[in-house]
């Protein structure tokens, strides 16, 4: 048989288990290879089958050889890591033969399996996989070295991408690498990529449910402090530590805003990535049924064991803890006649003329920068503008400012923006076309969740204790915004998104230095306490000098602090710019330079942002627009256009919490 992509998957895998015995024994007999455990599901072979593999292909046998070889050695290596007695049900090799024997059996394979990638006698293909595997490595250091971390989406996709991504892509480029087909090569990495990233959510969602069989136990990343992507629909920001079996009640428990259990919302999102996937791929290699056969298993898979999982928790109903929005409030509250006040309002704001007249009207720095977008990107983007300006408006406009009200008003919004995600009429042109436009384009509906709960940290104002803090409160409220946006216009690299995840962060860092009497005298104070406390300074004596109009004589080296902490942001997130949809470059580029100008004005006020605020006029505007357009041919110049980031270094770890004075 030369092609098996016609094949079932059941078919297709009996072919390909049977090319890889008789390869693994030559090798075995030859060079000594250490036996491979092929009675599994061998996905990442498999998924070379799919993308092209020729069976009778001796090169191709053999390099689907070495990444099944990577791939039983980091089982192996997890199950030395994760003290796991149990693999595919039966004893691993750690509790059978001890962990040494384990160790030294992971590495053998994995050395083989470099031997086995040179036979393939691709470079390319070499090249690739040697990548894979340094990046899978790197993928399980940078989980652990996050282990009890709250994480962004980007750095967990940048996690997983590593880990499970790498290799599946690799397997994907196999056959194109083979026949030297490098446009092919690129494009079925990332279709390959994309699928080990899914069949690690896959795995992620299934460990969160105590019922599912996965041959191993299963709640093992909670209780070892691993954020999952499932976890950002609780809204939670730390691990529940030993209180994490209330917390899986939680996870599978109706919530009374948006309707659902967060799992329920969590399988809802990760189906439409399914769908996607499915038809990018299909259009890449229109003959294989192996790949779509996989994701509808295991999308198949996923909700039989949810409703198992949710019948369990039939009749409860989810309560929070003071942590993102309380939904509790929000069931107490008159759910008909909130819809209804929230409905009025977002009617208001008519079409997309009326989301334009909102931008112009409130986002003067960001909408002079906008001016370079084609006509449907400035429609898009004012939408989306209009929509996290609405939500704000929700809070800080509210003729009724009881934190409770306004909690259970921001609920009925995020279940509304749900139902328009999942194209489900809503009546709002806003939500309607936005977040069906979103939905279409294989954005996540995350993003603009996590703008909501950001508006619900405001809600009940609470002292920041550190820059971590600051710095979520900056990604729901900020980040967010530009993650969307770049996803919307066709970017989906991890390191592409950490990036915007920084350019957001600074813009935001920026709004809060240039307004730090202004958000005193609402009640606000977003500013670090732990950096505060650095420079000997107080909570106290940040009122007192708004009062007084006088600053303290710490104050300038603390703001100057926080100005060149914002700066490094945007000098990392600049060099992604070029990375981006080129009709996209030039308003980001110009954008960021006339935020990143506020500082200069800042400081030219003697650092007093507690009774001025910095605002930068046209000309200014003008002047640093050009310099942002200059920078970004300079940097185009270094690095390089395209969707890649080969060469750009790697963001810097966050800045170690200061020693206090």
């Amino acid at each position: 048989m030369t092609d098996a992509r016609g094949l079932d998957e059941a078919a297709g895998l009996e072919a390909l288990r049977s090319a890889l015995l008789s390869e693994a024994k030559t090798q075995r007999d030859v060079h000594g290879l250490p036996s491979l455990n092929l009675k599994g599901k061998l996905l990442r072979p498999l998924v070379a089958v799919a993308a092209g593999g020729r069976l009778q292909d001796t090169h191709f046998v053999r390099g689907a050889l070495a990444i099944q070889a990577v791939h039983e050695a980091s089982l192996l290596h997890d199950d030395i890591l994760d003290d796991c007695e149990i693999r595919r049900g039966e004893a691993s090799v750690m509790a059978r033969d001890g962990k040494a024997a384990a160790l030294v059996e992971g590495d053998h394979l994995l050395t083989a399996a470099y031997r086995l990638a040179a036979e393939t006698q691709s470079m390319t293909f070499v090249s690739r996989f040697t990548r894979a595997v340094e990046r899978t490595v790197a993928g399980e250091k940078a989980q652990a070295r996050r282990a009890g971390c709250w994480l962004t989406e980007a750095e967990y996709r940048e996690i997983i991408g590593w880990k499970s991504g790498a290799l599946f892509g690799c397997a994907a480029a196999l056959p194109a690498a083979l026949a030297g087909r490098e446009d092919q090569v690129i494009r079925d990495h990332a279709l390959g990529a994309r699928l080990g990233q899914i069949y690690q959510m896959v795995d992620d969602f299934l460990d969160l449910c105590p019922s599912a069989d996965l041959g191993k136990p299963t709640l093992l990343d909670l209780k070892q402090g691993k954020w999952t992507w499932p976890l950002a629909e609780t809204g939670v920001e730390a691990f529940p530590g030993e209180r994490w079996p209330a917390f899986v009640e939680v996870l599978f428990a109706t919530s009374p805003g948006p309707g659902v259990s967060p799992m329920r919302r969590a399988l809802e999102r990760l189906e439409q990535e399914i769908r996607h996937l499915e038809a990018d791929w299909r259009v890449a290699h229109p003959g294989d049924r192996i790949v779509p056969t996989l994701l509808e298993r295991w999308l198949a898979s996923l909700k039989v064991t949810l409703d198992r999982e949710e019948g369990g928790s039939a009749g409860r109903t989810a309560q929070s803890e003071g942590k993102g929005i309380r939904t509790g409030a929000a069931q107490a509250a008159h759910h008909e006649d909130l819809e209804a006040q929230v409905r009025r309002a977002a009617l208001a704001l008519g079409g997309a003329q009326g989301w334009e007249a909102s931008f112009s009207r409130h986002a003067r720095s960001f909408r002079f920068a906008a001016r370079l977008f084609p006509a449907e990107p400035a429609r898009l983007v004012a939408g989306v503008y209009a929509f996290c300006r609405f939500t704000d408006d929700l809070v800080d406009r509210a003729e009724d400012p009881n934190p409770d009200r306004l909690e259970a008003m921001l609920a009925v919004w995020q279940g509304m923006v749900r139902r328009a995600w999942t194209d489900q009429d809503t009546g709002i042109p806003l939500l309607d076309e936005v977040f069906g436009e979103t939905a279409r384009r294989g954005v996540s509906v995350l993003y603009a969740e996590e703008l909501i709960r950001g508006m619900a940290m405001d809600l009940r104002p609470a002292p920041f204790p550190d820059m971590a803090r600051v710095r979520l409160y900056a990604y729901r409220v900020a980040s967010v915004v530009g993650l969307w946006l770049t996803e919307l216009f066709g970017n989906r690299e991890p390191a592409i998104l950490l990036r915007a995840e920084r350019m957001g962060q600074a813009m935001q860092l920026t709004n809060i230095l240039r307004d730090v009497g202004e958000d005193w005298r609402r009640g606000r104070l977003y500013l670090p306490l732990d950096r505060m406390a650095a420079h000997g300074l107080t909570e106290a004596q940040v009122g007192e000098a708004v009062n007084a109009g006088q600053m303290p004589a710490a104050w300038p080296a603390l703001m100057e602090e926080l100005l060149m902490e914002a700066e490094r942001d945007y000098e990392e997130a600049f060099l992604a710019i070029p990375a981006l949809p080129p009709f996209f470059q030039r308003p980001v580029a110009v954008a960021a330079q006339v935020y990143a100008g506020i500082h200069d004005e800042i400081r030219r006020n003697g650092y007093d942002n507690l009774t001025m605020r910095a605002w930068t006029r046209l000309p200014t505007k003008l002047v640093l627009g050009g310099k942002g357009l200059l920078k970004l041919q300079a940097v185009r110049h270094r690095y390089g256009t395209g969707v890649g980031l080969d060469g750009i270094p790697p963001l810097s770890p966050p800045l170690p919490p200061p020693q206090p004075a």
